[in-house]
Formats: C-alpha cells, sequence, structure tokens
C-alpha cells in the first residue's frame, strides 16, 4: 500500500524555533506547541485510543451473552453497541497514526476499517464469506478469524453480522434472530470477528500507552518527544493526519457508503467533526490549543474561518446533504493545508493528493 502523502526530505520541520514573523504580535514557541500537544494527546487522544478498546471489549461481552439465548433484546444491545463502538472508531479515525498505522503493507487500522483503505465498498464480499461459512464446516476458531484478509474483518462484517439476515440481506430484527437461532454457526462468526476486532482494538491502545512495536517504549512518549519511526515531527504528524481524513472523507464519499446496513453513517460523520474540532480546540481539561496559539500569534481571522467550516459541516450533517457535506470537508481539507500550519508556523514540506 503506498502512501498517498509524500514527504518531501527538505520539509517536516517545525519553524516554530522562536523567529517572529511580520505582523505577528506574538510568537508560537517551541514550548508553547509542546505544551499544547502534551494536553491535547493526554486529554483526547489517550482517552480515544483507550475507549476504543473498551468499547470493543464491551462489544465482545455484549456478543457472548446474546450467543447464550439469541433473542430480540440481545439483538437490540448488541446492535447499540456496535453503533457505540463505530462512533468510538470515527473519534480515534482522525488520528489514524503510530501504532494504527505501523505496517506499510498491513497496518492494523485497515483490519478495522476497510473502506479507510482506499474507500473500497465490501458489503457484498462479507455477505458472500458469511453465507459461506454458514453453508460449510470451517472452524471458526480464533486462528481463523486472525488470519483473513482484512476485508472480510472489522467493523464492517460485525456490522453485516448484527444487522442483516444472511440469507437475503433482510435488516427486519425477527429474521435476523431467527437465524441466529437456527444457525448456531452465525453465533461463531460474529463472537470470531468480535474476538478479532478487540485483538487490534488491544494492540492500539498498548502500542499508545505501554510498548510501540520493537522500542519498548509507549508510543506516546515518543510522540511528545517527536522521536517518531520515520522523523517526522509530532506536530506535523498529526496535522497531516486530520488532513488526509478530511480528504478521504470527500473523495470516497465516506456519508453514503459508510454504515449503511446499520443506517448509521450520519452520526459517524458528527463525531468525525467533533473529532477534528477537538485536535484545534481541545476540550474541558485543556488550558493550551492550537487554536488559542493561533490566535495569540494574530491569526484571529483564520481561527474563525475555520470554525466557520466546522459550523457549516454540522449543518450539512444535520441537514444529510451529502453534496455540501463533501463541500465542508474539502474546505477544512484546505484550512488543514494552509491556514492552520501558516498560524503554527509550520511548513508541512508536503505534496498533498489524496488523503487514504
Amino acid at each position: 500500500m503506498f502512501r498517498s502523502l509524500l514527504f518531501s526530505a527538505a520539509g517536516l520541520l517545525l519553524t516554530a524555533c522562536g523567529g517572529e514573523r511580520v505582523n505577528d504580535p506574538v510568537t508560537v514557541t517551541q514550548s508553547s506547541l509542546n505544551k499544547a500537544l502534551q494536553e491535547l494527546t493526554d486529554n483526547s487522544i489517550i482517552p480515544a485510543v483507550n475507549d476504543f478498546a473498551s468499547q470493543s471489549a464491551a462489544l465482545t461481552n455484549q456478543a457472548e451473552a446474546f450467543c447464550s439465548a439469541p433473542d430480540a433484546a440481545g439483538l437490540t444491545v448488541v446492535q447499540q453497541q456496535w453503533r457505540t463502538l463505530a462512533d468510538s472508531w470515527y473519534r480515534l479515525l482522525p488520528l489514524n497514526f503510530g501504532p494504527a498505522d505501523d505496517d506499510l503493507v498491513f497496518p492494523p487500522y485497515i483490519y478495522i476499517d476497510s473502506l479507510r483503505q482506499r474507500g473500497n465498498n465490501y458489503s457484498a464480499t462479507v455477505r458472500s464469506e458469511i453465507n459461506t461459512l454458514l453453508g460449510n464446516s470451517t472452524e471458526l476458531n480464533s486462528s481463523y478469524f486472525d488470519n483473513r484478509n482484512f476485508q472480510y474483518v472489522g467493523l464492517l462484517a460485525l456490522e453485516i453480522s448484527v444487522f442483516e439476515r444472511a440469507a437475503d440481506a433482510s435488516k427486519n430484527a425477527t429474521d435476523i434472530v431467527a437465524e441466529y437461532q437456527a444457525q448456531p454457526r452465525k453465533c461463531g462468526i460474529l463472537t470470531g470477528l468480535s474476538n478479532a476486532l478487540q485483538v487490534k482494538a488491544d494492540y492500539i491502545r498498548n502500542g499508545w500507552t505501554q510498548s510501540h512495536k520493537a522500542t519498548g517504549k509507549p508510543y506516546r512518549g515518543l510522540f511528545l518527544s517527536n522521536q517518531l519511526d520515520d522523523g517526522t515531527p509530532a506536530l506535523t504528524q498529526l496535522l497531516t493526519s486530520a488532513q488526509e481524513f478530511l480528504d478521504y472523507l470527500q473523495q470516497r464519499n465516506v456519508a453514503t457508503v459508510a454504515a449503511q446496513s446499520s443506517g448509521y453513517s450520519w452520526p459517524l460523520m458528527a463525531t468525525a467533526i467533533d473529532s477534528i474540532e477537538e485536535i484545534l480546540q481541545g476540550n474541558s481539561a485543556s488550558t493550551l490549543s492550537l487554536f488559542s496559539l493561533m490566535s495569540a500569534a494574530g491569526y484571529d481571522a483564520a481561527v474563525s474561518a475555520v470554525r466557520s467550516n466546522i459550523a457549516a459541516a454540522r449543518d450539512n450533517i444535520s441537514n444529510q446533504d451529502a453534496l455540501l457535506f463533501k463541500s465542508s470537508a474539502a474546505q477544512l481539507d484546505g484550512n488543514f493545508k494552509r491556514e492552520i500550519p501558516d498560524g503554527l508556523e509550520v511548513d508541512l514540506g508536503i505534496n498533498f493528493t489524496d488523503g487514504d
């Protein structure tokens, strides 16, 4: 898999070393940037990573409880937990770097969200796979699911398992429950998929908080000390990750492709925009944010423009207007290429193309 953002050798440098720019009343310093990144990491990124792992474990537990005696009430619980888990993922997805993306060929995130790689909708492939498994005698153990190709596992496969009857893709709850009652292998598929996703979620959490790959150090510390694998400065990594995601939203029409079986795409878009705003604004625990640094450096107009585009995105989500939402994502994508790096004195040194 090729990365679509190519980092130039001369770029990737933070230029916030104390030098002033013309008309800047306040200089953005390395110290202030470090403080903002530390707060963002501890107040937003780590909690998002932990929550995704926790929600994945909750889905595993609820799937097992449902499968012990499949009924309508249990299905409702599992379906709601899938929505909660998907929300948790879309909170984290704009921060798709580090342990989630630490392999050039098979990064963990594609086993969670196959759509994120190239925008391919594998729903038909997943349906065919589930029907095949229901009709054969393949042992549905952890080894089987851990070794499946990325398009057969993850959130999409789980969504189709709990929101559709395999026989005909019926979304009627009575039909779905009846299939689980009549075909115990459907439960083997559900619990196998949920356990496999939990393995990936735990890997991401452990990488951030315990040990990243072979370093023996948590990615949190590597990120905040600018010791990333490819030498990318932390702030550059953060901003380009958000930009990649926004480009992906518009280029791949995610609002009309993702979460179709569950009918949950628009809430996920809202969660994603909330995450983008939190990257810039911080949350209630923040004392310093990227927005506040931009304003201090005299970039109030740029901050206002970004806030306006975020508000427009929320309006378009509320109206479920896919075309205008795509336009809003494009506007925010542009903000992460220009106004935000300018306001933070960051030279991204990147050729911006398709962001997935």
